[in-house]
């Protein structure tokens, strides 16, 4: 059976410090460490910034978002490439929290499940048919890397691979003492791969 995937209002509804709703009041939104105004969205595509408006009397430059008269605010985006500091405030302009950074919950969309438990492990598990049937995609930014694996220590392995070993006779021509184009030359070092519980090395050259 899947696991279960956490339900959570996307409508905040923020309260004040004796637990009562805050009709009226705002969110303002800071880049982390300053008093720059940062921006945030009403869509996810992040095309639709909220209107800058004044706090407390300054100039309208700042991401202000106001709950209606139940205290309920209207969906809010975030940039993901930016580390927000975010300020509540009541209806009257008293500052309620100053959060920096601001960490928002891990995404979860869709029907795949990621679990985190307390041991900070974290597991994908299959998602429901469709879609491409790929269960993860890491993408790298321009110029980055899509992927770093950190192992433990040398000779530790940093990847395994269960359930997904082929046995039977296989056909295949490679000479492990030789780096590929090249008659003498050893591998320099080893990559240990773990598979079904059992540890291989391949042959790493320069």
């Amino acid at each position: 059976m899947a696991t279960g995937q956490l339900f959570y209002d996307p409508i905040p509804r923020p309260l004040s410090a004796l637990g009562a709703p805050l009709p009226g009041g705002f969110y303002n939104f800071y880049v982390s460490g300053t008093t720059n105004a940062a921006t945030v969205f009403q869509d996810a595509a992040l095309t639709v910034p909220f209107p800058a408006a004044s706090l407390n009397g300054s100039q309208p430059l700042f991401s202000v978002v106001t709950a209606d008269g139940t205290g309920a605010m209207p969906v809010i985006f975030l940039n993901p490439v930016t580390i927000y500091r975010v300020q509540l405030f009541s209806s009257t302009g008293s500052l309620i929290e100053d959060v920096d950074p601001y960490v928002p919950p891990m995404p979860v969309t869709g029907n795949g499940q990621l679990v985190l438990d307390a041991q900070g492990e974290a597991t994908i598990n299959a998602p429901i048919p469709g879609g491409t049937g790929i269960t993860l995609t890491v993408n790298s930014r321009s110029g980055g890397t899509a992927l770093e694996l950190i192992g433990s220590g040398a000779g530790a392995p940093a990847f395994i691979a269960n359930t997904t070993v082929l046995a039977g006779s296989q056909t295949a021509t490679f000479v492990a003492t030789n780096k590929p184009g090249s008659g003498t030359t050893a591998p320099t070092k080893w990559l240990p791969l773990t598979c079904d519980g059992a540890t291989y090395y391949i042959p790493l050259w320069t």
